[in-house]
């Protein structure tokens, strides 16, 4: 079908998502905004990571793979235990600042969205919400070996 197929070092440092093919529509560039024509000849296909199962995990990598990697931190689980509305689990800041920073890169309509439209675990709170009790995550800078990625 000729799908896109993500590379193996993009795979193995998102390995514990779904990356899956997700049709999508570009924006008017000078104006931020959808583009009127929403013919099949002006979307296009892009990746996308979404949430998992410690299930699809262990099938797609082997059983062995989340012990060996996680479970000496004391992690059994990287998706069951925390998918539940009230696991308590919260973004991790400098990673949060991360996804703010490139939302706002790319736009007012991809920021707002991401501000208004992506929630917490406790499918309640928006980021733009938990911002606002939490201002001190846009001020967390990311570890050292990781400030460039994360974007300094």
């Amino acid at each position: 079908k000729g799908g896109i197929i993500p590379s193996a070092a993009y795979l193995e440092r998102e390995e514990e998502f779904d990356i899956v093919e997700a049709e999508y529509q570009e924006l008017d560039p000078q104006h931020h905004q959808q583009l009127c024509d929403t013919s099949a000849a002006s979307k296009r296909m892009g990746i996308l990571c979404r949430r998992s199962t410690d299930e699809a995990y262990r099938a797609r990598w082997g059983s062995n793979r989340l012990a060996e990697k996680y479970g000496k931190h004391g992690i059994n689980s990287i998706w069951d235990e925390w998918s539940r509305p009230d696991s308590g689990i919260l973004p991790c800041a400098p990673y949060l600042r991360h996804c703010v920073l490139a939302a706002e890169k790319m736009g007012p309509v991809c920021y707002e969205s991401f501000m208004d439209e992506t929630y917490l675990a406790d499918r309640v709170t928006t980021i733009r919400e938990y911002l606002e009790r939490n201002p001190d995550v846009m001020h967390t800078v990311p570890p050292g070996d990781l400030a460039i990625r994360y974007g300094g």
